[in-house]
């Protein structure tokens, strides 16, 4: 129940209904199941929404420990419900769930319990989600027949659209181009495919000026490698820049390290902005320092963590102002701070594909969209490319996979 919201949407489905009925019984069960039950409920929750992560491992010719990664994740969340489980009163249960979405094991903050109602009947912000569990651990905690009063509660949670102060007209995103590649990752930083690749990027570019779009989005390293020390290639993408504008990843090198970047070609300057927020192992350890090193050694090949900016960057791009995000912040609160009424994100979903990461993350950034009022254009490599807005709007079939 508590899992079903994510293949629903997967499936290309819209059942609301269904949705926020399953989404209510999994915390009904949450608050009141024994301790040995809710380690299991735990366990088998993380294994059905985070089961995706160990596919990277593909790529570092580890895949003998996929299912060792699975088993840890499912673990780790196993024995975080037991703690909560071991919580005297039901209510304190609630206050726990209700605290989840502070809670980042390993700066990981995927799992938050709000989402399970982001496209069904109810809001996904945090005081909805607080009503509900307060509406059920009232429900719980008494035992006569006026017990089903609590349950009126629920209703107050009911979605409430919030409206952004600065909307986003029709007439600006059809400026934009929004590029889809499906680039498998074993060839992504192949050195084999490294000009194919670079060619296809041009040639999109070049079909966009045709259509006479003012602006272009490419995904998260669209062009795989550091792009600022390729002078012919900045130097061939700063003129284009003269017919449009170029938004597109790739990585940047300095003297201090390496960054995930961002790149804006505009008017011939180019502006680099970098990721704010990394993902936990694959490109921040976040364990102590002597193990990271550790793992970095044993598993890959020594590499560095890289380097972020302090605070999110702002651009101009068809004469409107966005926030930049570049996959895995884009579904973080930090990237959202002061409301942006609209963002440019970008991401790399090879790394996980086939599975059900795209519509997890698209249903996370659905849900930042609609607290904040935020609409996001989303240029991905892999499934996921689309525009997110402030709504619920029904997904067509496939649309996410």
């Amino acid at each position: 129940m508590a899992s079903a919201f994510i293949y629903i949407s997967y499936f290309g489905l819209h059942w609301p209904l269904a949705q926020t009925l399953f989404g209510i019984l999994a915390l009904h069960f949450w608050l009141t199941i024994n301790p040995r039950a809710l380690f299991w409920s735990g366990f088998f929750t993380a294994a059905l929404w985070f089961w995706w992560i160990s596919l990277s491992f593909r790529y570092y010719d580890l895949t003998w420990m996929i299912p060792f990664v699975v088993a840890l994740i499912s673990i780790a969340y196993g024995i975080l419900f037991r703690l909560v489980a071991a919580l005297p009163h039901v209510a304190l249960r609630a206050v726990a769930f209700a605290l989840f979405e502070y809670l980042h094991p390993l700066g990981f903050d995927w799992f938050r319990p709000a989402l399970l109602f982001t496209g069904s009947l109810l809001g996904d912000s945090l005081w909805q989600l607080w009503i509900v569990l307060f509406s059920l651990a009232l429900f719980a905690s008494f035992k006569s027949r006026w017990r089903y009063a609590a349950l009126a509660l629920i209703p107050l949670a009911i979605h409430q659209p919030k409206i952004p102060v600065s909307s986003t007209p029709e007439s600006l995103l059809q400026k934009i181009e929004l590029v889809n590649t499906q680039i498998d990752q074993a060839k992504k930083w192949n050195p084999r495919y490294k000009d194919a690749i670079i060619g296809l990027n041009f040639q999109t570019i070049e079909n966009a000026i045709e259509r006479k779009k003012e602006a272009i989005v490419l995904p998260e390293s669209a062009f795989p490698l550091y792009l600022n020390r390729d002078t012919e290639l900045m130097e061939r993408l700063l003129k284009l820049s003269g017919k449009i504008t170029i938004f597109t990843g790739a990585l940047y090198a300095d003297g201090s390290g390496a960054y995930n970047s961002a790149y804006l070609f505009k008017d011939g300057r180019v502006r680099v902005m970098h990721k704010v927020v990394l993902v936990p192992f694959g490109e921040a350890d976040p364990l102590p320092t002597w193990i990271a090193h550790w793992i970095d050694e044993i598993f890959f090949d020594g590499a560095e963590d890289y380097k972020t900016a302090a605070h999110p960057s702002d651009f101009t791009m068809a004469g409107s102002r966005w926030r930049c995000a570049i996959c895995y912040e884009a579904t973080s609160e930090k990237l959202f701070k002061g409301d942006p009424a609209r963002m440019v994100a970008i991401s790399n979903n090879a790394w996980f594909t086939p599975s059900i990461e795209p519509t997890l993350q698209r249903l996370l950034m659905q849900m930042e969209s609609n607290r904040h009022g935020t609409t996001i254009l989303h240029s991905t490599n892999g499934p996921g490319t689309g525009i997110i807005r402030p709504s619920y709007p029904t997904i067509s079939k496939g649309a996410l996979r």
